[in-house]
């Protein structure tokens, strides 16, 4: 990334004895923080711009020499750096800086805890943008506040599974999922495509197109229908069902979770040790 050389003019009025340097303030760029660009955003990791609005008032190209920042969120410091690319700003008028980060959600959520029932995280950024000149270097600070996305990933652990229907041949099975929303908003499950073992053996699979809700900052379940066959699925199911006694579930999936940031893909591994109601 590139930055401005201030015009020789500019340079030439501090060095005149009858003009003051503050009167080369008209000529000096001004830079203002104007948004922040989320380019991707999954339950693992972001990808972002800080986006800046540079002015250049002068009527020819100049040259940024330097960009230094250091982001903060919620007051903890979390990346710093000096970007030495050069970018180049056009005459009279404004160019966007764009300051591009990167990063695990796992490392930010290491350093601070986003607060339950909160979609997002204070941010701070500050720093300057360096401007060579042949009276020396000009920096210009900057500041700016505002809302990062903090996805969190949503926990999911066996509840029950209750017995709706039963038979000679078969079974009708309810698999209640309990499912942890940190978040503020609601998250909508679609897509649920899974796989479904009993004590290490197939038990069931299938797709969901509607899975359910699970309202903000609340533990709620989420029911997954299953029919199943004994002779299928062997006497183990019948047995765990008239036998009363614990069992081990393990559930593979996949599914597109509506968030507050767009529809992210989940994935899914959970085993559980469950009873049959």
């Amino acid at each position: 990334m590139s930055m401005p050389r201030l015009p020789w003019l500019v340079s030439a009025l501090c060095l005149l004895p009858l003009v003051g340097c503050e009167e080369i303030d008209p000529f000096l760029p001004s830079v203002s923080f104007e948004r922040l660009d989320v380019h991707s955003v999954t339950f693992e990791a972001v990808e972002a711009d800080f986006v800046f609005t540079v002015d250049n008032p002068n009527p020819i190209d100049i040259n940024l020499a330097r960009f230094d920042y250091a982001l903060a969120f919620e007051e903890v410091e979390f990346l710093v750096g000096d970007d030495p690319d050069g970018l180049e700003l056009g005459a009279v008028g404004q160019s966007e800086v764009a300051l591009p980060v990167g990063f695990t959600f796992e490392s930010l959520f290491d350093l601070i805890d986003a607060t339950r029932g909160e979609d997002v995280v204070d941010f701070g950024l500050t720093g300057s943008f360096g401007f060579n000149t042949p009276a020396g270097q000009v920096n210009l600070p900057y500041a700016a506040d505002g809302d990062f996305p903090a996805l969190r990933t949503p926990t999911f652990t066996f509840d029950t599974v209750r017995v709706d229907d039963l038979t000679w041949t078969g079974a009708t099975l309810d698999v209640d999922l309990g499912v942890d929303n940190d978040h503020g908003s609601n998250l909508v499950f679609e897509n649920f495509e899974y796989e479904l073992a009993l004590e290490d053996s197939d038990l069931a699979s299938g797709l969901v197109e509607d899975l359910g809700t699970v309202d903000g900052a609340t533990a709620g379940t989420l029911t997954l229908p299953i029919d199943v066959s004994f002779a299928d699925a062997g006497t183990g199911l019948y047995d765990a069902i008239t036998g009363g006694d614990k069992v081990n579930l393990g559930l593979s999936a996949s599914t597109d979770v509506d968030t507050p940031f767009g529809v992210v893909p989940l994935t899914i591994d959970e085993t559980g040790s469950v009873s049959f109601d």
